[in-house]
């Protein structure tokens, strides 16, 4: 019985990585291990030595996923499948120049995931086999009698042996001239073969050229000649037989042409749904905040003015109602913004991290100014990026801090940096109500909140954006939090 694929995982966010191994169980893969960097999977290659590799790009470590499966190409040959949510054009391009043998967008099904594995998994298969034939061919050829003919010019008359008269299909006692040899090779090759016998015999070259006979057999054959001109105005070459290797090779380019498709197709789809969001966008923006506003100023007129008929139930009533359309317009800024996100072109620049945090913490004390609260900013935290997106990260992450600390006596921000990999990483960390890490997948989803409205005001949109900036910048964002502890988020602006 075939054991099942072993393949290695490599992903730095422990839930989804944590997701796509019980998947890839339960399709009856071997997964032996998960790397959350570059370096880790280079080792775990090297050690286990996996049939195929799942690539996130945005990874751990000073190695990206793309120049990870570089290094595989030159060292170990394992086919990588790309997995990661961003799908821009010098993403794609940088991948493509690792040969992948899939890219997969997320979100992506278990179908779509199945298919492409086992795609990748039959391709290698295909190389493998392409490459042991190939020796093995040449072992055989060497052992074995070639086929050979020898081509008189002046008289155009042609002589084989044995083998070739097997390869064309001919009688080697029978006559044989340049025309009847022509005359057996497909008319899609013909004209390259005379051409190259015309001009080995004025250059004096060798030439090599394969062909297809003409014929219904099936699978079509292949030959190979290599020739080359000797004394006396004669050819002399030697035919091989390279149909296995030819079809080989021809299965395997449509394998590669079907994965570029496949590629292709999935980013055009992404792109259309782009499109679409970006047309919703506008219709929100332009149908639905109007009667929103209305909805909402209407009902403060009607309070103000009718107070006293509506009674204490139906004055509530319509507070519900202003109080929930504002909630509404709020959510349709929010989606809206976060639509924007994609159409900014980011303005790089020096960024003074802790000068923005002050202010917006200043903010938030003097919105609350009987909060006893505990803020430490690290001095001169500064990074390469545009100023107005990186202000908005601070701002959705100090905000979501101040709030979720609302009920702690004592309410306690630090924003600092730390070293990891060589590289800048950012963090706010609160000791607000935290959460249970379980949910983490969640918070990164637009809409998608861990409390509901009565605990903790929000749109659900701020961490969206938080990671959309990110990723603009080629960073990436993440959590660690435990509920009733707090939380820190961490962020980095660059690969």
């Amino acid at each position: 019985m075939k054991n099942p694929a072993r393949i290695l995982i490599v992903e730095d966010e422990s839930i989804v990585a944590f997701n796509l191994q019980q998947r890839l169980s339960q399709l009856g893969y071997d997964v032996p291990h998960v790397a959350v960097s570059g370096q880790q999977s280079l080792d775990f290659v090297s050690r286990s030595r996996p049939d195929l590799v799942l690539m996130d790009i945005h990874i751990e470590g000073d190695l990206d996923g793309i120049e990870v499966a570089s290094r595989l190409n030159e060292d170990s040959a394992v086919p990588v499948i790309y997995l990661t949510a961003y799908s821009e054009d010098s993403t794609l391009e940088r991948a493509r120049k690792t040969r992948p043998y899939g890219y997969l967008i997320k979100p992506f099904s278990e179908r779509e995931l199945h298919a492409t594995i086992q795609m990748a998994l039959e391709r290698r298969e295909v190389e493998v086999a392409l490459v042991e034939n190939r020796r093995l061919l040449q072992q055989a050829l060497d052992a074995a009698s070639l086929g050979i003919l020898e081509l008189d010019a002046p008289t155009g008359a042609m002589s084989i042996n044995l083998r070739s008269g097997e390869l064309l299909d001919r009688t080697t006692g029978q006559p044989l001239t340049l025309d009847d040899f022509l005359a057996g090779v497909d008319t899609r090759d013909r004209d390259a073969v005379a051409a190259h016998f015309a001009s080995t015999l004025s250059s004096l070259q060798q030439f090599s050229e394969e062909f297809r006979l003409t014929g219904d057999q099936s699978p079509q054959r292949w030959i190979k000649i290599d020739g080359c001109a000797v004394e006396g105005q004669r050819i002399s070459g030697v035919l091989q037989d390279i149909s296995e290797r030819k079809h080989v090779e021809i299965r395997l380019r449509r394998l590669n042409e079907e994965l570029e498709t496949r590629v292709s197709e999935r980013t055009n789809e992404l792109r259309e749904s782009l499109k679409e969001l970006e047309t919703f966008s506008y219709s929100v923006a332009h149908d639905l905040r109007s009667p929103i506003r209305a909805i909402a100023g209407l009902s403060s007129a009607l309070l103000e003015d009718h107070r006293l008929q509506l009674g204490e139930a139906g004055t509530q009533l319509i507070a519900r109602i202003a109080a929930k359309s504002t909630q509404m317009g709020n959510l349709i800024d929010a989606l809206l913004n976060l639509s924007r996100l994609s159409k900014i072109a980011p303005e790089m620049s020096d960024v003074n991290l802790s000068g923005i945090a002050a202010e917006i913490i200043e903010q938030q004390m003097e919105a609350e100014p009987n909060r006893v609260a505990n803020i430490y900013i690290a001095p001169d935290l500064r990074a390469h990026g545009d100023p107005v997106l990186v202000r908005s990260v601070l701002d959705n992450l100090l905000r979501n801090a101040w709030k979720f600390c609302a009920r702690r006596e004592v309410t306690r921000i630090e924003v600092g940096r730390e070293q990891r990999d060589g590289q800048d990483v950012f963090f706010v960390r609160d000791n607000g109500c935290g959460f249970d890490m379980t949910q983490a997948d969640q918070l990164f989803s637009p809409f998608r909140r861990l409390h509901s409205d009565a605990e903790f005001k929000g749109t659900g949109i701020g961490l969206s954006i938080v990671q959309r900036i990110a990723a603009r910048h080629g960073g990436r964002v993440w959590v660690q939090a435990a509920p009733d502890k707090g939380a820190t988020f961490y962020f980095t602006l660059s690969a």
